[in-house]
């Protein structure tokens, strides 16, 4: 009977670690749930965790980005690559407005992004290249390219401050980018992409 008993609390000890170790954010005002909340947006942008981002992330940007890659995986890949060196610290959770502050820094994806988007325009009118984001040949051979040269660019000298919105959804809080938090993101290479176009 004690070896029954003991196996059994065995089992529930190792079944609660597990279960601690799996919490999901909810969509309580919490300091540590903004924190569990923004742990999981920022290990689902290095993963590219296309479902788990439509959950936990409002971006006019990313949403885009988003749902391109459900169907095409070389925008998850590209994702991927973009997010893969993305760091970030909590600076400052403000409950009572609703923002949780961060230092972030990424590798410096200007220039490369420039100069990828600017070669695009001049070989592909907007309406070609449009045309193109549904075509995987196409994507295979070009999306490659830009990943390889986001896998040589540096980092950033410098981590960017950026304030996220909390939004408090139904079943989880949510973080609001706008275009200058997406742009910070992304080493820079939001604001390259417009410069170019």
């Amino acid at each position: 009977m004690k070896k029954i008993l003991c196996v059994l609390l065995s089992v529930l000890f190792i079944a609660g670690m597990f279960s601690a170790c799996s919490t999901k954010p909810t969509n309580e005002l919490t300091k540590d749930n903004v924190e569990l909340t923004v742990n999981t947006v920022f290990e689902n942008l290095v993963n590219f965790n296309c479902d788990e981002l439509d959950k936990y992330v409002s971006s006019t940007t990313l949403s885009i980005i988003i749902k391109y890659a459900k169907t095409h995986s070389q925008f998850s890949d590209l994702g991927s690559a973009m997010f893969s060196s993305l760091t970030y610290e909590i600076k400052d959770i403000d409950l009572d407005n609703k923002t949780v502050t961060l230092a972030v820094q990424n590798k410096d994806m200007f220039n490369l992004a420039y100069d990828y988007t600017s070669e695009l325009m001049k070989t592909y009118s907007s309406f070609d290249l449009m045309q193109r984001l549904t075509d995987d040949t196409w994507l295979d051979n070009n999306l490659a390219k830009l990943t390889e040269e986001i896998s040589k660019a540096e980092m950033q000298s410098e981590q960017a401050e950026i304030t996220l919105t909390i939004l408090v959804g139904r079943q989880n809080l949510m973080l609001e980018f706008t275009e200058d938090d997406e742009n910070a993101i992304s080493g820079g290479a939001l604001s390259a992409i417009k410069a170019a176009l």
